[in-house]
């Protein structure tokens, strides 16, 4: 049974920089930036099996999701070149670009976005014409481009200015710019859409994005600098190469935590999966290789709460005839082999003597072998709320003070959940989402360490007058008025033209009985404040006489 392991090198071409592989896994592609070529490997028998030549300093290349044809950018002469999978041969180029670097095919196929960075664009080429149909004015310098699963939008990096520009692919224009990285080169998009993760390699952080409204929602924190990204197919696992530091890191994307960093590689460049996820390969710039290594074992997620109860795959080799899980000393309370390289779990309940890092164990026909570690974390408590009441309209900023608040994402509210700002492990920030019944719901959070207590809050509907009886009364004061309304029950204050009522009493939530005090002779504005700060104000006056 094997969790990870060295990576094998295959020699290809002098620097090489960029790989694709082609949808069936059957050859993987190299653009060697030194030799003016393309090195094809066969991924079977791990040997090149064929370099083509396609000009000058070749830099990026992708595959046609058919499997069709290679694309692959040349800076010095300014181009894109189509090499023929079935041939093997360069059956043509598209000009007209300047200093071309990253480029990304859309999902269907039929545009290829390539980044200028000479001329601060990127170009939209006609995959089946080979013409250049639209050109995008972004950022300075463009770098390396992703594409959104879904093909609707193109993200850019731009490591001379510290951005990602967004780039709706319907309408051709950039819609957004993420700000607030430090050299951002590779990007990389989740394979369900919802996450864009960027390199800063001018730091030492994976920053995550969220396509929904392209704000930065997290870092994650590694070694050195990273410099190019790729997911896996599932999603489970983030690989981001350090060029620097001639490694490989592994990222657990479900808690943001590095599960593995790899060394046996030389200055490498960019890293990709096969379309199964099973190997990666890596594009040795230093030392004219190739690396080629098996998926890492992961744990996902590989945090959860003390009682258990959590379902987790658990993916490396050698799973067949499984005969123990264990998290730590205990058994999980089930488990299923679903293939050699893949099994799901159920979590034990963390025991009293424990550790909260229990390493998990699987033990098959083939031997015994610590997959991972999963993390047992506490639960999150609230232990205050800023305000305990608001208008039903919501919008009001609630704080949030307690413990073990990292990781959330959402406050709920009953039924109701709103995005939560987190500024430290015991202080977080929400705007409170609108209620269309006014009404006390409970307030709490969750993490990967469960669901926290609650406490509540009460939507306060909007107080309003609809009548004052009688309307009219002596200077004097002292009069018997009675106010009537909707939503009047969280009434405190009852003013007759500024002056405070004598005294007053709620007498539900539709009536409030006040006693007017001593005013000149003429009309004043009846007012009252409730508790929450709103004021309503009668639709007639009250007329002094």
């Amino acid at each position: 049974m094997a969790t990870a392991s060295a990576p094998d090198t295959i020699p290809v071409g002098s620097a090489p920089h960029s790989i694709a592989i082609r949808p069936d896994g059957s050859r993987a592609y190299v653009s060697n930036s030194g030799a003016g070529t393309l090195s094809v490997i066969d991924t079977a028998a791990g040997v090149v099996t064929a370099t083509i030549g396609v000009g000058t300093g070749p830099w990026a290349v992708t595959v046609t999701p058919d499997g069709q044809f290679v694309c692959v950018t040349e800076p010095g002469s300014g181009t894109v070149g189509f090499v023929s999978t079935a041939t093997g041969a360069l059956i043509g180029t598209v000009s007209g670009l300047t200093v071309p670097r990253g480029l990304a095919v859309t999902p269907d196929g039929t545009r290829l976005y390539v980044a200028n960075s000479g001329t601060n664009t990127v170009s939209v080429i006609n995959t089946a014409t080979r013409a250049i149909t639209g050109t995008v004015t972004v950022g300075n310098s463009p770098e390396t481009i992703a594409i959104r699963p879904d093909g609707l939008r193109a993200y850019v990096s731009h490591p001379a200015d510290g951005t990602v520009r967004v780039i709706n692919t319907l309408s051709a224009t950039v819609t957004a710019t993420v700000t607030g990285f430090d050299v951002p080169l590779g990007v990389a998009v989740a394979p369900d859409g919802a996450r864009l993760y960027v390199a800063n390699s001018g730091g030492t952080a994976v920053s995550i994005v969220s396509t929904t409204d392209n704000s930065v929602i997290g870092t994650i924190t590694v070694a050195t600098s990273p410099a190019y990204l790729a997911v896996s197919p599932d999603g489970t696992l983030l690989y981001a190469t350090m060029t620097d530091a001639d490694s490989l890191t592994v990222i657990n994307p479900s808690s943001n935590t590095v599960t593995h960093t790899l060394s046996g590689f030389a200055t490498p460049h960019e890293v990709t999966t096969t379309p199964d996820g099973g190997y990666l390969y890596v594009a040795n710039y230093g030392d004219d290789t190739v690396g080629v290594l098996r998926r890492p074992a992961a744990i996902t997620p590989d945090q959860g709460p003390p009682s258990g109860g959590m379902t987790v795959t658990i993916t490396g080799r050698g799973f067949l005839g499984t005969t123990s899980v264990l998290f730590g000393q205990r058994p999980a309370k089930s488990f299923t082999v679903l293939s050699d390289t893949v099994l799901t779990a159920v979590t034990p309940s963390l025991s009293r003597t424990g550790a909260k890092a229990a390493p998990v164990t699987v033990t098959s026909s083939g031997g015994t072998a610590i997959i991972g570690h999963y993390y047992y974390q506490l639960l999150p408590v609230i232990d205050e709320i800023s305000l305990s009441s608001g208008p039903m309209t919501g919008g009001n900023v609630l704080t949030l003070t307690g413990r073990r608040l990292t990781g959330v994402k959402y406050v709920r509210f009953g039924t109701l959940m709103a995005p939560a700002t987190v500024l430290s492990d015991t202080r977080i920030t929400v705007a409170v989402p609108p209620s269309v019944l006014a009404r006390s719901v409970p307030v709490y959070v969750t993490n990967k360490g469960g669901v926290s207590n609650s406490l509540s809050y009460t939507y306060v509907s909007t107080a309003a007058i609809t009548s004052i009886s009688p309307a009219s009364g002596p200077s004097a004061g002292s009069r018997v008025v009675n106010i009537n309304g909707t939503s009047l029950s969280q009434v405190n204050s009852v003013t007759f033209g500024g002056v405070p009522a004598l005294s007053f009493k709620v007498m539900s939530a539709i009536k409030v009985q006040s006693i007017t005090p001593p005013h000149a002779p003429g009309p004043v504005a009846v007012v009252v404040t409730t508790s929450t700060g709103a004021t309503a104000t009668a639709p007639h006056s009250y007329t002094y006489i």
